[in-house]
């Protein structure tokens, strides 16, 4: 299969890293999120994942040169059961600035009890620019389908 020209970096989430791997994608799971975009030398697709999603969408509010942002049943807005920290991260989000015209895909299940799409919704409308998009798929969203639409949104926007 043929890779990809870009790069799929995520604060977390390695099942998603693993089933973008086997489309084909280039994926690096990092907490640093910073220093993996800087030594790309491709465009960067920047994916949050659950709870790796706060440092994505903070990290796309806070720099330059992402190419695109995804995120996958993240966990925004107000959740119950937040660490500190991650509470921490999610205010700096919700208080931040929205996304403007980075490229932004956002996809949920609609049955997810694990992430509820509502306290997502909450923090979705804070932070959607001009160029957001929203996939909710009944049911659950399965891997194959979060591959499926990440690999479509990029061809489209990258």
């Amino acid at each position: 299969m043929h890779a990809p020209g870009w790069l799929a970096v995520l604060p977390h989430g390695e099942r998603i890293a693993s089933s973008l791997r086997a489309a084909g994608v280039l994926a690096l799971v990092t907490e640093d999120i910073e220093s993996a975009a800087e030594d790309a030398e491709l465009p960067v697709v920047l994916i949050g994942h659950f709870t790796g999603a706060p440092a994505a969408v903070r990290y796309a509010q806070t720099h330059e040169g992402i190419a695109a942002l995804v995120l996958v049943s993240p966990v925004l807005g107000i959740w119950d059961g937040a660490s500190d920290e991650l509470a921490d991260l999610m205010d700096e989000v919700n208080f931040g600035r929205p996304l403007g015209e980075l490229p932004t895909l956002w996809l949920h299940g609609s049955d997810d009890e694990i992430v509820p799409i509502s306290d997502t919704r909450a923090g979705t409308d804070r932070i959607r620019g001009s160029a957001f998009e929203e996939h909710v798929v009944e049911g659950l969203l399965t891997d194959a389908e979060a591959v499926t639409r990440v690999l479509e949104f990029v061809r489209r926007v990258v």
